[in-house]
């Protein structure tokens, strides 16, 4: 692997031409490195001219990007509040529907227990009544 050293080596001065020399750049000690290197970033102006254009166009695309993503966070979230308004409504129903047909049970059950008792209550009413006036007889000194 290459050292930088040995990279850098590549860029030494070199003598003006004459002689066989190693391979190099020839000095120019009198050029200014700000006017030497002038033509290299004025070829670059045009490629930092498109990535600015690049990095506006990309912020554009992503600011559509997230107005698209909000307005579409809020359509689902209107959504989800219709679903949830409507999924709440049929819970209500449901629970008042079971509700309805607990006490619809309820009242079956409790009309068939007074049933019930008024049966009984006539099974035994005509015994007591009996009882009932036997005692006051009784009291009264009437024979039974």
């Amino acid at each position: 692997m290459a050292r930088l050293r040995d990279f850098l080596q590549r860029f030494r001065p070199a003598g003006i031409p004459g002689a066989a020399a190693p391979a190099g750049v020839p000095a120019d000690y009198a050029a200014d490195p700000a006017t030497e290197l002038e033509a290299v970033f004025s070829f670059l102006e045009e490629t930092r001219e498109r990535c600015a254009r690049e990095r506006r166009a990309a912020r554009l695309r992503a600011e559509e990007t997230r107005d698209h993503a909000r307005a579409r966070a809020a359509d689902v979230l209107s959504a989800a509040r219709v679903e949830a308004t409507a999924a709440r409504a049929r819970a209500a129903s449901s629970a008042r529907l079971r509700a309805e047909e607990e006490a619809a049970a309820l009242l079956r059950d409790a009309e068939a227990a007074a049933e019930r008792v008024r049966e009984r209550a006539a099974e035994r009413m005509p015994d007591l009544v009996a009882l009932a006036l036997a005692e006051v007889r009784a009291l009264a000194g009437d024979p039974p």
